[in-house]
């Protein structure tokens, strides 16, 4: 037999059901002499609530009730719609004024094609919590949406806003209301009344802005003025009060740049930059993205690349910066930056053929021509059916004086583009075709490819030219080669190198006078447009002089030219030069000082 000690009581036998006389309660089980300090998790008489621990009975209601909303919500996760509703009802008979709950009631029996009595739900809520403005809202939008009651819906949503003036949904409500019924009057007062809210939330204010965005911006990013200044009254309030939220600044920013007030979006813009990340911010590459096209509109370019550098150097995978940090760095002319944003963006296109031509012709601009040439073969064979890539090639060739291989590409151009794409084969392609043959040495051809550019555009200076200074150059058809030249000078009367042509036909028909002066006047206009000085016309002044004994003048002409252009021909004519005018005693012209 074990031994009890103490101070510890025994514990009472149970009695059988039914052993005590009717009317006669059993007797309570012995409760200790005094109650924990603590409250216990699970109560019992043995260890009862204390009175200041246990809870009131409205307050014991609501814990029922938030046991059942949970039990509502494991059956939620479980998909037993049925459950839910079930426990989620009986939770709202304990805690009838909890908005959330009801609302969560009327939107499931509402769902279930029971508007009616979601519509009870929601009016026994507005009775049992009549200060709050959740159930008017929800249900003035089953008036609207559900039963076609727009008059019931709108005295709903109005009630709601005067409950709670400052609460977003509520002035939503309202003004949806307004706008769907043709009131647009009463939604234009509303607004203004929201206006002049005391809200001090980022938040309500960006929604309100963009209300008002919506109602008056037009497409193209116009409004009234005074609709403009009530907008812009919005944004900077809500600017002010969310600068530290860029989800909010980003929004006013991208306002600014909608409405066309370019200079107010680029310090909004910045400032997101300065703000520390945040999850739920927009990415920081798509605000540099926006600022630098800001930038751009405000003809910032330098700033504008800036940003983009910053977001190729962070995101070095997004193809269209790269695109577009290429094209302004060829407006500002620096064709190193311009071409490694071009050959990264090919890289990353999977090698799209507009991306090959335009890097084909800057290559070509910047006279990199065997490089032009790797590139326009790799995109020749990788679209072989677009001949625009083989004219390219065509022009790279010949530029890097390999003339048998651009003819080649001339007429595999001219071939595909008779198949699909005849309008390739312009002027300008036969201009181009017929100069590659010239230097490749075939002048029938070239002759018929320069006429046949000349016929398809009457005025084409350029092929006028040409063909007047090849003549003039090889002392042929001189004649000839005079009335293009002068034809080419009628069109552009004032162009350099037409000028020279005609100068050095002058110079073949032995009018040297005449040819001085043209070709004078050609090196004036190149040094009165701040154009580079040419060798060519340089070497055809000393060639001029040459025949008019100024041999002196002869030489420094011909050595501005070599500072210009290395040439081993006119190394020699500068020697013959000088011999003569050491055996003549003819004092040598000085020779050319470097600029300062």
């Amino acid at each position: 037999m074990v031994a009890h000690s103490a101070d510890k009581p025994r514990r009472t036998p149970a009695k059988p059901a039914g052993a005590e006389p009717p009317g006669v309660a059993a007797p309570a089980a012995p409760v200790p002499d005094h109650h924990p300090e603590y409250a216990d998790a699970f109560p019992s008489p043995i260890r009862p609530v204390p009175a200041d621990l246990a809870l009131k009975p409205e307050d014991e209601k609501k814990a029922n009730a938030l046991a059942l909303f949970a039990v509502g919500l494991a059956a939620e996760d479980n998909a037993d719609q049925d459950a839910m509703l079930e426990r989620y009802r009986k939770a709202l008979e304990l805690d009838p004024g909890n908005p959330e709950l009801a609302v969560k009631v009327a939107y499931e029996l509402a769902r279930r094609n029971d508007p009616s009595s979601a519509i009870q739900v929601l009016k026994d809520a507005i009775k049992a919590a009549p200060k709050e403005a959740l159930p008017c809202i929800y249900l003035s939008q089953l008036y609207a949406k559900n039963l076609n009651k727009p008059e019931l819906a709108i005295k709903y949503a109005e009630m709601a806003l005067t409950l709670a003036p400052d609460d977003f949904a509520a002035l939503q409500a309202v003004y949806e209301l307004y706008a769907a019924n043709g009131q647009e009057k009463k939604a234009a007062e509303l607004l203004d009344r929201a206006t002049k809210s005391t809200s001090t939330s980022g938040k309500y204010w960006i929604q309100l802005a963009e209300m008002e965005q919506g109602m008056w911006l037009k497409e193209e990013g116009t409004a009234e003025p005074a609709q403009l200044e009530k907008m812009n009254t919005a944004f900077r309030k809500a600017a002010e009060l969310g600068k530290d939220d860029a989800v909010i600044l980003s929004k006013v920013a991208d306002y600014y740049v909608l409405s066309k007030q370019i200079k107010a979006a680029i310090p909004v813009y910045l400032s997101i930059l300065t703000l520390a990340p945040d999850a739920g911010d927009p990415p920081l590459n798509n605000v540099r993205d926006k600022l630098a096209r800001c930038f751009l509109v405000n003809d910032q370019r330098d700033e504008a690349i800036k940003q983009l550098e910053a977001i190729v150097k962070e995101s070095p995978l997004r193809f269209e910066t790269y695109e577009l940090l290429g094209e302004l760095y060829l407006q500002k002319e620096d064709y190193e930056h311009a071409l490694t944003s071009f050959e990264n963006g090919l890289r990353l296109d999977n090698g799209d053929p507009a991306s090959y031509e335009r890097l084909g012709y800057l290559l070509l601009r910047t006279k990199r021509y065997e490089r032009a040439v790797d590139i326009l073969q790799a995109a020749r064979k990788a679209h072989a059916g677009r001949p625009v890539l083989s004219y390219m090639l065509g022009i790279a060739f010949s530029q890097a004086k390999r003339h048998d291989e651009a003819l080649a590409a001339f007429a595999d151009a001219q071939s595909t583009a008779e198949t699909n794409r005849e309008d390739l084969l312009n002027a300008e392609f036969y201009f181009s075709y017929g100069a590659a043959a010239e230097q490749a040495g075939q002048l029938e051809k070239a002759v018929g490819l320069l006429k046949k550019s000349m016929e398809m555009e009457p005025n084409n200076a350029q092929a006028f030219n040409y063909l007047g200074y090849m003549w003039a150059d090889r002392n042929e058809r001189l004649d000839e080669a005079g009335e293009l030249i002068n034809k080419a000078l009628a069109i552009e009367p004032e162009n350099s190198a037409y000028l020279d042509s005609l100068g050095w036909f002058y110079y073949r028909k032995g009018d040297f006078d005449r040819a001085l002066k043209e070709l004078q006047k050609a090196q004036a206009i190149m040094q009165r447009d701040d154009e580079k000085e040419d060798a060519t016309v340089l070497d055809h002044i000393g060639e001029t002089y040459l025949k008019l004994g100024k041999t002196a003048e002869a030489v420094s002409s011909w050595q501005k030219s070599l500072a210009l252009e290395k040439s081993k021909k006119i190394e020699d004519k500068v020697e013959a030069a000088k011999q003569k005018l050491t055996k003549g005693n003819e004092p040598p012209a000085p020779a050319p000082q470097p600029e300062k």
